[in-house]
């Protein structure tokens, strides 16, 4: 379908803002992580090429925060701007209804919101799994000799292993209470159970388990006392820094959960984090919603009052997300309400705001 004249002129003029708005605020999130990354460099002494790993690898993670905010500093500074030269008036004038501009300034961000939710699931969770490893050669600290609930994601020979391990002992070079999940091609095929599993010198044996293979019609079930597996990392190796859910991608959260339920865990916190990894992206789309009716309040001082209210709505933003992720997390609100509540919020906010401005 032709993109109509209408949207090619707003989307020109949102393109080269939002572009700003992002470096700035990928920038301002850089700066903090600089500060970290230069006390490394000075009290570890590490290396400079382990420097510059630190903050390359870490660079999408910020990207995906700046998006939506970008978004919108875009729109709010955009419709602020054509307010403010009567030339949303004329278009009014000319028969173009406010709904039908709002229309065209939320599908610009709804193009932002489904290029996060690529970002977020396509490049950011390998460049933090190698933003891990630079960040332990920096430490050049040894993990601890003890782990509990240690999850971690293998893939070889096209097989996809999802572990979960209760108690990791890295000095005895043994795993307590695994739980292994197998997918080929994203399907579930293969689920290996076994209280414990020995690191024998070039590879693991898993002991006294079960291994279960889903065969589409059925499940056959198949006891073992001795199981050779193929992973290949050395129990130094597993005991990398932890992956934290807010830098895992939304499958992978699924299915460590999917594997933590297996085990017996308690798999809320990850649960929470899906949708809430989900529901993130989408704020792009919303807060061009909000900006629409926001951006078209008389005011002087464009630039400056744009900027002001972009800083509230993330700030109230992400405190309404910290609230009910924290309730989530801890069980007292249901993971879907705890996760895109904040969203249902900045829709009504917009939809309200929007229906006042266009009467």
């Amino acid at each position: 379908m032709a993109v109509r004249l209408l949207d090619r002129y707003l989307w020109r003029q949102l393109r080269d803002v939002f572009a700003f708005g992002v470096a700035i605020f990928t920038t301002l999130l850089l700066i903090n992580h600089l500060f970290f990354v230069g006390r490394l460099v000075l009290q570890q002494e590490s290396s400079l090429p382990v420097a510059v790993q630190l903050v390359v690898f870490r660079l999408p993670y910020f990207v995906g925060f700046s998006l939506p905010m970008g978004m919108l500093l875009a729109a709010l500074l955009t419709v602020g701007r054509l307010s403010d030269g009567q030339e949303i008036t004329a278009m009014r004038t000319s028969g173009i209804s406010l709904s039908r501009i709002a229309a065209s300034v939320v599908a610009a961000g709804a193009v932002v919101s489904v290029a996060n939710l690529a970002l977020n699931e396509l490049l950011v969770p390998s460049a933090e799994e190698r933003y891990r490893h630079a960040l332990a050669v920096a430490l050049r600290r040894p993990a601890p000799a003890a782990q509990r609930d240690v999850l971690f994601r293998d893939v070889q020979d096209g097989i996809e292993s999802v572990y979960f391990v209760r108690r990791f002992l890295r000095d005895e070079q043994r795993m307590e209470g695994v739980v292994v999940n197998q997918l080929e091609r994203g399907i579930l095929r293969r689920v290996i159970e076994a209280p414990e599993a020995r690191y024998v010198g070039d590879g693991w044996e898993f002991r006294d388990g079960a291994m279960y293979v889903l065969t589409g019609e059925g499940t056959v079930v198949t006891r073992f006392q001795r199981l050779r597996v193929g992973l290949r990392r050395t129990p130094q190796e597993i005991a990398l820094p932890p992956v934290d859910p807010s830098e895992m991608s939304i499958r992978e959260l699924r299915r460590y959960a999917d594997v933590i339920r297996r085990g017996g865990g308690d798999p809320t916190r990850y649960v929470v984090q899906a949708h809430f990894k989900t529901a993130v992206p989408f704020s792009a789309a919303l807060f061009a919603l909000l900006a629409v009716p926001l951006g078209l309040r008389p005011h002087r001082s464009g630039t400056s009052i744009g900027l002001g209210l972009t800083i509230l709505v993330l700030i109230g933003y992400y405190i309404i997300s910290s609230i009910t992720l924290t309730l989530g997390e801890s069980g007292r609100l249901p993971p879907v309400p705890a996760a895109w509540a904040p969203n249902v919020m900045l829709a009504l906010a917009g939809v309200v705001l929007l229906w006042r401005a266009d009467r």
